[in-house]
């Protein structure tokens, strides 16, 4: 049985202000993960500073087919998840990260339900998900959330060859 989402914690649409936490967070959560840890398979240093850059993330949170959330507790940020259209009728969950201190608390599943609820608002019939082949974590995670495997795909990250399952689910 899934662990209670924590008390206090808010899933929010991040606006331009939350751009220096957003970078915090992403900055920190690599620093404790490191480029071996699941989710982070091919990452470098420069990807990871790109990312977190004030101009990739005001374009993100400016974007007409990107939607950034962010899960706060206490007022800091304790998880971010972007989704991005994958087809006119499919939205792609397409960044997921949770502070290693607030995985297995519910914080993954609030972001996720926020995210597939505001996705079918906006008309939305599927998502989809892509994550490494051997991140079982993170298929799991996704399994538990109504995705099923869909099939596996390459994709390059910075020159070397990351294999994903594909993983779908209908929305209401």
């Amino acid at each position: 049985m899934p662990n209670p989402t924590p008390d206090g914690l808010k899933v929010v649409e991040a606006i331009q202000r939350d751009i220096p936490s957003i970078r915090t967070f992403i900055l920190d959560a690599w620093m404790i993960a490191g480029p071996s840890a699941w989710g982070w398979t091919g990452a470098s240093e420069e990807n990871v500073q790109a990312l977190a850059s004030g101009e990739h993330l005001a374009g993100l949170i400016s974007g007409s087919k990107v939607r950034v959330l962010l899960a706060k507790e206490d007022g800091r940020v304790v998880g971010f998840a972007a989704t991005r259209e994958f087809d006119p009728e499919t939205i792609e969950l397409a960044g997921m990260i949770v502070d290693e201190y607030h995985t297995r608390r519910g914080v993954g599943t609030a972001l996720a339900k926020r995210a597939l609820e505001l996705a079918a608002n906006h008309g939305y019939k599927g998502a989809v998900v892509k994550t490494e082949v051997f991140n079982r974590r993170a298929i799991g995670f996704y399994e538990s959330n109504g995705f099923v495997r869909a099939g596996t795909a390459a994709e390059d990250v910075d020159g070397k060859k990351v294999e994903l399952v594909l993983l779908r689910r209908r929305l209401k």
